[in-house]
């Protein structure tokens, strides 16, 4: 009994700690599904929410989006806007130098992240949990610009393009908004002042 109870506290820890890897993969493609069937309903009218084959197939397809959508967004969409912080000599990465040393200041700053005392690994949870975030907040403004100009004719959309695309604009901005925030505490978890300990 006590055994089983260890097992199972070990699988709900191991799941707590990779919780936000899940959702950070699974839940952009929900969001993404989600918004495509309201935008394009007649795409999902053959689809069978009694059938275990349908939702199979749906919850493949959702998590093949979600971590593309992810992929997409981290290592294009993120590092780009990173890459304008950097020139702009902004916390985090910042340009030393040479202009084009992206890739060595990135290496080294990653390297330095890495290594950081192991006092530190409640504020490196914090900025993974926000940059995690920033990604969600990034993907719902992407989904509203995307759907509110793209859609048919028979979307929930139609008569809330305008609304959307503006909505989506703003918080596409408040994303790249707490990037910049995101960036700056990790700069200083990374360089904690001096006397602070």
């Amino acid at each position: 009994m006590a055994d089983a109870l260890r097992q199972t506290g070990g699988f709900l820890a191991d799941i707590t700690q990779h919780l936000a890897g899940i959702f950070r993969h699974m839940l952009p493609g929900v969001l993404v599904v989600g918004a495509a069937q309201l935008a394009y309903p007649e795409w999902f009218r053959t689809l069978d929410f009694k059938s275990w084959h349908h939702l199979i197939v749906l919850a493949v397809v959702t998590l093949a989006i979600g971590n593309t959508w992810f992929a997409l967004n981290r290592y294009g969409l993120h590092q780009l806007v990173d890459y304008f912080l950097y020139l702009t000599k902004s916390n985090g990465p910042a340009r030393t130098s040479r202009w084009f040393n992206y890739l060595d200041d990135l290496g080294l700053y990653a390297y330095k992240s890495l290594h950081t005392d192991d006092r530190s690994a409640r504020a490196r949870e914090h900025v993974a949990f926000r940059a995690s975030t920033v990604l969600l907040i990034l993907t719902l403004g992407e989904l509203a610009i995307l759907f509110g100009a793209l859609h048919s004719n028979s979307s929930v959309f139609v008569d809330y393009s305008n609304p959307m695309i503006f909505t989506g604009v703003a918080v596409f901005t408040v994303g790249v908004w707490q990037m910049i925030i995101t960036r700056h505490i990790d700069y200083y978890v990374v360089n904690p002042p001096k006397g602070s300990a």
